[in-house]
């Protein structure tokens, strides 16, 4: 499958003058780095000769009924639209993700996108956030399995958030397909430390850029700027990452209960 990659693009006028200069990436991007390729060639490479890749699409496919994973079962579409998609973020620049960064998924599921991030890069210390308690039972199963080393938490994140243990520990913490853009912020800005960065993945870049155009007073108001928006068309449709920076701690109150963040989004 080859991917036609899209040059890094802004919401609009506003938002790129919005946009915080790049902090420095601390790593290089993984598969350029690693194996002198392009986006397109490097994630290919990975999910098709990594030697967990292939157990992990197994077990997938083998637990899915039991736990409902995923609505995707054929195994080239799973590489596409999971393992590639997750990937992507390690090929974006400058890249987001330090050497040795404390990694958070919020709402895994599946393990998506931090067990691929953690098969790519191993020196992430991956933590996995799930409120579903079967899907946090196969989580720590599948990390078991594979052999990688992971936290599993099997908590709410607006519950989470509010632990001083979890309150902004995080280098970068990344979020897919969860929740609408104002949302996610406000369950996500929280848990990273300032300095760090959330990545939320987002579906094709012109529904993401409403998104992203709805949710500046959020991240403002969490401690956030925008920094990037990477965006890139491949045969399985259209797929955004947005980059947000914290700059400034998190209010206390933030974030509220769930309830409360459906009737009142920021």
């Amino acid at each position: 499958m080859e991917h036609n990659l899209d040059k890094t693009y802004t919401a609009s006028e506003s938002l790129i003058e919005q946009a915080t200069p790049s902090a420095p990436s601390g790593c290089p991007p993984w598969g350029a780095a690693k194996r002198g390729g392009g986006a397109e060639h490097t994630r290919s490479v990975a999910f098709h000769t990594h030697p967990l890749f292939q157990p992990y699409l197994e077990i997938l496919l083998r637990e899915n009924a039991k736990y409902n994973l995923t609505a995707i079962t054929d195994p080239e579409e799973i590489r596409q639209k999971h393992f590639a998609d997750s990937l992507a973020l390690l090929d974006d620049a400058p890249c987001p993700v330090p050497q040795g960064a404390s990694l958070l998924d919020v709402g895994s599921g599946g393990g998506f996108p931090g067990v691929p991030l953690k098969l790519a890069r191993p020196d992430v210390a991956l933590t996995l956030l799930e409120a579903t308690g079967k899907k946090a039972e196969f989580l720590k199963a599948l990390c078991e399995e594979l052999g990688i080393e992971a936290a599993v938490m099997n908590a709410r994140a607006e519950q989470a958030a509010h632990d001083p243990a979890q309150r902004e520990q995080y280098d970068v913490v990344v979020a897919r397909a969860v929740a609408a853009l104002p949302m996610l912020c406000e369950l996500c800005l929280p848990f990273v430390r300032p300095g760090g960065v959330f990545a939320a993945y987002k579906g094709p870049k012109e529904k993401a850029v409403i998104e992203l155009e709805t949710a500046g007073g959020a991240i403002a108001l969490l401690g956030g700027a925008l920094e990037h928006v990477h965006g890139e068309t491949t045969g399985y449709g259209g797929r955004t990452r947005i980059m947000i920076r914290k700059i400034s701690q998190t209010p206390t109150n933030y974030p509220r209960n769930h309830g409360i963040m459906r009737k009142k989004p920021l």
